[in-house]
């Protein structure tokens, strides 16, 4: 089998439609862009920029950033991006703890408790700065040039209907994919517009649903697409894609053995959550693409993009992610101890230190990994980046089947420590 994939990988050089694959996981996301500014440069040079760009939920303003501005070249709108992401503060993704609207919402949910009628409550957490700073920060009219002039073929964002419980996948390009119904995936063709990013965002239950209006026969109410699309694989094979950049938030590595100090709380019972809904998700899609590469180099051994009987194909793939379970968590939790635990920190953002005291974050690794989703912060995203750079720049140091792209499993993890 290892000579049949070394074939498939030699016998790839010629290239093949790139498709950029990016994971959701809320401050998380500067990690991606970390990753992409070591890989870009790479993938500029081999002629290899990517003409597909898929995201759910960070990852979607990620990918609707990226495609806006990939008429300028990958190198260029990822290093753009870095500086954007190391400028971001909670102020520009949340309203403040100490509000009126949160204040009223703490009287809302007693009343509800004790059973008195109030309406519903939408969210937890109050995210209507994110809309005007996605409309600052993405120019969806040049999105929308880049697709029609050819730079790239197609930008798509995942989201979840509360209607039918289904992904949808709002597009822009000249690719139709049927709906998926093994995986219960719908594709909606319309221009790409600020909303279609937020509902990919609108995480269940902490924030807000997002109505979408275009296209009219796909128009609800929607959420985060992270629900069971969170790293959208299918969708870039289905708009074409025949080798893939995966870039993870979360390690697909397994949890590592420890006995518990005390019993588990809610948060912690949420931190586990997580993990099972973004990372065993994550991991199974890289395994399942790994394993059919497997197959068809065994049933075919022919080049990459080959198509088979069963419409198979092998896919190499550049896949970066966060070694270890926790790396990100020790990290969040350590910055927060250091930056925001104390006085100083709550005088200089009240909302973040407060909400990091409510999450007891520097309390274990799994609370740490559970703040980071909401852990907007400078310093924070400058690390991400640095830890995204570093996870990128061992990926290109391993031996892979043709230049960085691989076709077989994924490397061993490495065990490094996040950097501090």
């Amino acid at each position: 089998m290892t000579g049949n994939l070394e074939q498939l990988g030699q016998a790839g050089r010629s290239g093949g439609r790139v498709g950029l694959v990016l994971s959701g996981g809320g401050a998380r996301g500067a990690y991606e862009l970390g990753a992409l500014s070591v890989l870009a440069p790479v993938l500029e040079r081999r002629g290899e920029r990517p003409r597909i760009i898929v995201g759910t939920s960070v990852g979607a303003l990620n990918a609707a950033y990226l495609a806006a501005g990939a008429d300028r070249g990958l190198v260029s709108a990822v290093e753009a991006g870095c500086r954007l992401w190391r400028e971001i503060e909670y102020g520009d993704v949340f309203g403040p703890l100490l509000s009126e609207r949160e204040l009223g919402l703490g009287v809302r949910f007693g009343l509800q408790f004790l059973g008195v009628p109030v309406g519903s409550v939408k969210s937890l957490l109050d995210n209507a700065p994110l809309a005007d700073t996605i409309k600052a920060r993405v120019s969806f009219d040049k999105l929308a040039e880049n697709v029609r002039s050819g730079v790239i073929d197609t930008a798509g964002v995942a989201a979840t209907s509360y209607q039918t419980g289904r992904s949808v996948v709002f597009y822009d390009g000249a690719a139709s994919p049927p709906r998926d119904e093994k995986r219960a995936i719908d594709y909606a063709s319309t221009r790409l517009a600020a909303a279609h990013v937020r509902a990919s965002a609108a995480t269940e239950v902490l924030f807000p649903a997002v109505e979408v209006t275009e296209p009219a026969d796909m128009g609800g109410w929607y959420g985060d697409g992270g629900t069971s699309l969170n790293t959208p694989l299918k969708p870039a094979l289905a708009f074409g894609a025949e080798r893939l950049i995966v870039i993870g938030l979360n390690s697909i590595a397994s949890s590592p053995r420890s006995a518990a100090k005390r019993p588990p709380d809610a948060f912690d019972g949420a931190a586990q959550v997580a993990q099972a809904l973004l990372s065993d998700q994550l991991a199974g899609d890289v395994g399942t693409l790994a394993t059919i590469n497997q197959i068809v180099a065994i049933s075919q051994p022919g080049a990459p993009g080959t198509r088979t009987a069963g419409e198979r194909r092998v896919i190499p793939y550049i896949f970066v992610a966060p070694p270890e379970r926790f790396v990100v968590g020790r990290l969040a939790g350590k910055m927060y101890r250091q930056r925001y635990a104390g006085l100083s920190g709550l005088r200089r953002a009240p909302s973040l230190a407060l909400l990091g005291r409510v999450l007891d974050a520097p309390r274990n690794p799994a609370r740490g990994e559970l703040f980071s989703y909401v852990f907007f912060a400078p310093e924070f995203e400058a690390a991400l980046i640095e830890q995204g750079r570093r996870d990128a720049q061992w990926w290109l140091a391993q031996e892979h089947h043709d230049g960085p792209w691989r076709v077989g499993n994924p490397p061993a993890a490495h065990s490094e420590p996040a950097l501090t």
